[in-house]
């Protein structure tokens, strides 16, 4: 019975079947979903008959997963390779292949545990494959190799790996430099516990180099203090100098400057090394405002500089209002970064505060055909409206027939349907891997006409169709917004623009750092907007979120003199930050202060935002002149004023 139940193999009906009857499905599935996880052992048969009732329901696969799951002990090795062949490609047989090993790994069944074995599964079975595999191999050596790379992490490696790792050390394979190696590694975003591990790995005479790490972590001025560089090791040494002096150009880069002047002639830098300390005191005298940013920026801006120092080389001459010298630094740069939205719009600017008008006219109409922030502001500057480019994708009729009736979208819409997102997108992302481009874009538009919206706008970004504008800026939940945004006197286009980026409408986005839901509010801001404390779960209701990041938008507004820039800027990084960052004396173009925004991330956020809240008035039919009082606008410390 319980072979044949996990056997089955049926077709599917289609979702468009959806109805009275599907709900009833559905709460029989979640039903003997409960049952399975609950039920003791001696119970289970009893719900064989319940499974199959359920018929080509698109999730019961799922539950024969847990059923398999909850009895693999009983099971034969051929029912479970039947299930992994006939679900290869899915979640379902990621997950009962990683039982299986599990298994299979506490019976000692090696030669069973190599066959079954898939990479990617996770460093765990890796390091289980690997160590069968140096033991019932002739020539280990090719199994040696691969450990390298499990090794140089800057984490802990799962009690699995102890084994592969004592043989690989075993076999002489633990050099000196592959220690020094995942020190470095842990020094630079990992797991810091570690470094006494592997200090008691290196040679004593070697110990004093982790202790050298440490402390220039610790401290990055520690490069300053010259009698602890001994030079015994000049490349380790090198190594600690080299993310010392990045550290502290980014901290307080006139004592890095003073560091580097000192080591240079001693240590011998490579011209990539050289290129990022460089780049680093630059960029960090640029954002300071300090009286050698030109020098150092003229030493960082060489051919092979990273992107960034061209920015900030432009961004400084824009803020000496140096248009002559603005220029020189999109001339210099490479044709294709001249080419991009960004130094096309400040050429025409600095065209036109040369007196070539003209060009700049001519210009400024190439860059108002698109759709973004500078082309916006470009038709602002022309005195026109912006145009939208709306192009809607267009899939026939019988390509999304034929791809609702794969399993897997089907089972990615039931999930869907339930409010189990992480499951959906699970079974999403593992479909995706397997289309192709045309067969992508017809699973965008149907997650766009389920109302699945963050889907569909990462699908359109990665298929690279953008001129659908309706359904890449979709009007989700826009009800809500509209009556939380009239409430607290918030532009509703504003609110749905910040959760459009925050977001893009994943009502249980968790950020790293804990921000949550559509318009990723942090708990102790929801806490403070709403005078009490808010639970974590509360914040994935989308119209609690919502509610509170529009309550926390209409605070914005109100500290800072509803200029929305300066809004969109602080809901990203701090409204206290922002106002770090004003003019210390006089006034500044809107324009010129957004490209000197100290955070990359900032910046873009305050372009993205500005350039969505243009788009959402226009879906929700407001009349917009947002980017020509933007192009009017200045900043000071003080006032915000337009000419």
């Amino acid at each position: 019975m319980l072979v044949a139940l996990l056997s089955v193999v049926t077709s599917l009906p289609s979702f468009a079947e959806d109805g009275e009857r599907r709900e009833e499905l559905r709460e029989q599935f979640l039903s003997l979903e409960k049952q399975l996880n609950t039920l003791p052992l001696s119970k289970l048969p009893a719900i064989h008959k319940d499974i199959e009732d359920l018929g080509n329901y698109p999730l019961v696969p799922y539950l024969k997963l847990r059923l398999a799951e909850r009895t693999l002990d009983s099971l034969s090795d051929e029912t479970v390779e039947a299930f992994l062949a006939r679900y290869a490609g899915t979640p379902l047989a990621t997950r009962l292949r990683k039982r299986w090993l599990e298994l299979l790994s506490k019976r000692k069944q090696k030669n069973a545990f190599i066959n079954a074995y898939q990479p990617g599964l996770g460093v765990r079975y890796t390091c289980q494959y690997l160590d069968y595999q140096m033991q019932l191999s002739e020539h280990p050596d090719y199994w040696f190799e691969q450990v390298d790379t499990l090794w140089l992490s800057g984490e802990s490696r799962p009690d699995e790996c102890d084994p592969v790792f004592r043989r690989w050390q075993q076999a002489g394979q633990m050099t000196t430099g592959m220690v020094l190696g995942r020190i470095e590694k842990v020094i630079r975003g990992g797991n810091r516990n570690l470094l006494s591990y592997l200090q008691r790995r290196l040679p004593p005479g070697h110990h004093y180099l982790v202790d050298l790490w440490r402390k220039t972590h610790r401290s990055a001025s520690t490069v300053l203090n010259y009698n602890l560089f001994p030079r015994k090791y000049p490349e380790q040494e090198k190594s600690i100098l080299y993310y010392g002096l990045i550290r502290l150009a980014w901290q307080t880069p006139q004592k890095a400057i003073k560091g580097f002047l000192y080591w240079q002639p001693k240590i011998a830098f490579s011209e990539a090394q050289l290129r990022q300390i460089n780049r680093a005191i630059a960029i960090s005298l640029v954002i300071e405002g300090a009286d050698n940013a030109a020098e150092w920026l003229a030493k960082a801006n060489v051919p092979d500089a990273e992107q960034d120092v061209r920015h900030w080389h432009l961004a400084y001459m824009l803020r000496q209002s140096d248009w002559q010298q603005a220029l020189e630094v999109i001339q210099g740069a490479p044709s294709d970064e001249q080419r991009q939205d960004a130094f096309r719009y400040w050429r025409a600017r600095g065209l036109g505060e040369l007196n070539a008008s003209d060009a700049q006219q001519q210009l400024f109409k190439e860059l108002a055909k698109e759709r973004h922030y500078y082309g916006f502001l470009a038709s602002a500057r022309l005195q026109q409206a912006p145009e939208l480019a709306d192009h809607p994708l267009e899939v026939s009729d019988y390509s999304l027939a034929r791809l609702s009736t794969v399993p897997a979208v089907q089972r990615a819409y039931e999930w869907f349907r339930l409010g189990r997102f992480v499951e959906a997108r699970r079974e999403w992302y593992y479909l995706n891997r397997r289309l192709t481009d045309e067969e992508k874009q017809a699973a965008t538009m149907l997650a766009s006409d389920w109302g699945w919206h963050d889907q569909a706008i990462i699908g359109f970004a990665q298929t690279g169709y953008f001129n659908d504008v309706r359904r890449r800026f979709p009007l989700a939940f826009a009800e809500k917004f509209q009556q939380q945004a009239s409430q607290h006197q918030v532009d509703p286009a504003m609110a749905m623009a910040i959760a459009r980026r925050e977001s893009s409408f994943m009502v249980d986005a968790v950020s790293p750092a804990g921000a949550r839901g559509l318009m990723q509010l942090m708990p102790g801001t929801a806490n403070y907007i709403s005078n009490r404390r808010v639970g974590y779960g509360t914040l994935l209701e989308p119209e609690q979120n919502l509610e509170f990041g529009i309550q926390y938008l209409k605070y914005l507004n109100d500290k800072l003199n509803h200029n929305p820039v300066l809004v969109s800027a602080s809901y990203n990084a701090g409204w206290r930050k922002v106002m770090e960052w004003l003019p210390n004396h006089g006034e500044q173009d809107l324009d010129v202060w957004i490209e000197n925004i100290p955070y990359r991330e900032t910046r873009h956020y305050v372009k993205a935002v500005m350039a969505y809240r243009y788009i959402y008035q226009v879906q929700l039919g407001q009349s917009s002149h947002l980017f020509d009082t933007l192009s009017r606008m200045k900043l000071s410390a003080d006032s915000l004023t337009l000419p």
